[in-house]
């Protein structure tokens, strides 16, 4: 297996790919959690073709493919500065997004993915990395601290009328 972490760039067919990894990753992940009506709207608000095409014109984010023999097997979308979600820390990266498809979980693609966030977050002289994580997620909290991170606090994520505690996870590396 030959896994490339590719750099995403506003092309018509980057964002239509993107568009398409962020909606059947979100479907995946979330259905069965709360209404439909829910992520269906939380979808269209944030992540519309034209909501992608705009997150790829933003200079301090940053949006990867993990492609597994040439196919997509998942996505980050990494931030940088003021384009963070929150502020923490100071010096921080946020990884705001990481999905991988269901056909390739359990083949290490998610520890590649951070592994390079945390290349990136190093090399730009960065104290920390954060991402929030749904407290129901008990596979993705367990992977987050085997890899050295931990929880710090909690912040609301607003799926459609149907609001979500995320947990914070921040690693420190320096």
């Amino acid at each position: 297996m030959t896994t490339e972490i590719k750099h995403l760039t506003n092309s018509k067919q980057t964002v239509r790919n993107l568009h398409q990894m962020i909606v059947k990753t979100f479907w995946d992940t979330y259905r069965g959690t709360s209404a439909d009506h829910n992520i269906a709207d939380y979808l269209e608000q944030n992540y519309s073709l034209e909501q992608v095409k705009k997150q790829l014109q933003q200079p301090n984010c940053a949006f990867y493919f993990i492609l597994v023999n040439g196919r997509i097997g998942g996505y980050m979308k990494l931030n940088f500065d003021e384009a963070q979600t929150e502020n923490y820390h100071g010096k921080s990266l946020e990884v705001e997004k990481l999905y991988v498809l269901p056909a390739f979980k359990r083949q290490g693609l998610g520890t590649k993915l951070l592994a390079f966030a945390e290349e990136t977050a190093v090399k730009r002289d960065e104290d920390y990395m954060w991402l929030g994580v749904w407290s129901e997620n008990e596979k993705a909290k367990a992977f987050y601290q085997e890899i050295g991170f931990h929880q710090e606090t909690t912040h609301t994520f607003e799926l459609g009328d149907d609001p979500q505690t995320d947990l914070v996870f921040v690693k420190k590396l320096k």
